[in-house]
C-alpha cells in the first residue's frame, strides 16, 4: 500500500506541473470543466456522458503526453534541431486530432440537445477537417521551421 500511495503522489505531482505549467492544458480543463457542467445541467443521457467524458480524457492525456515528448527532446537536444521540431509537430498533432475529435462530439450531442442540430452538423465539421489535412499538406512545404 505504501508503494501505491507513493505512486500515486508522484502522478498527482506530474499532474499537477502540467497544470501550473502548460497554458493549452489549462484551457483544456476549463473546456472540460464547461462541458461537464454543461452533461449535468442538460440531463445527458449515460451514453452520452461517456462520450464527453472519453473526448475530455483523449485531449488532456495527449496534451500530457505531448508535453513529456516536448520535455524530453529539450532535454535530449536543447539546440535548433529540424528533427525535434517535427518531432514536437508531430506531438501537437495529436492533440489537434483528439481536440477536433472533442468538438465534434461536442456538436453531435450539445448542439442535438440545446439547438436542435442534426448529427450531420458533427459530421461537416469531421469533413472540413479532414480536407483541412489533404489540401494543407498539399500546399504547405514542410512547414515553418522556427525555433522551438
Amino acid at each position: 500500500m505504501r508503494k501505491f500511495s507513493k505512486s500515486l503522489s508522484y502522478a498527482i505531482k506530474g499532474l499537477f506541473e502540467v497544470f501550473k505549467t502548460q497554458r493549452n492544458f489549462k484551457i483544456q480543463t476549463v473546456f472540460a470543466l464547461i462541458a461537464l457542467t454543461l452533461s449535468f445541467i442538460l440531463n445527458l443521457e449515460e451514453s452520452q456522458i461517456l462520450w464527453i467524458s472519453l473526448s475530455i480524457t483523449m485531449v488532456l492525456i495527449l496534451e500530457t503526453i505531448n508535453t513529456l515528448v516536448e520535455k524530453i527532446m529539450d532535454l535530449i537536444h536543447p539546440q535548433y534541431n529540424p528533427i525535434v521540431g517535427v518531432i514536437k509537430d508531430l506531438g501537437a498533432a495529436a492533440v489537434l486530432i483528439a481536440a477536433t475529435f472533442s468538438i465534434v462530439v461536442a456538436v453531435v450531442i450539445f448542439g442535438g440537445k440545446i439547438f436542435n442540430w442534426p448529427p450531420k452538423y458533427g459530421i461537416i465539421i469531421g469533413i472540413a477537417f479532414i480536407i483541412f489535412i489533404i489540401f494543407g499538406s498539399v500546399y504547405t512545404k514542410g512547414g515553418d521551421k522556427c525555433d522551438r
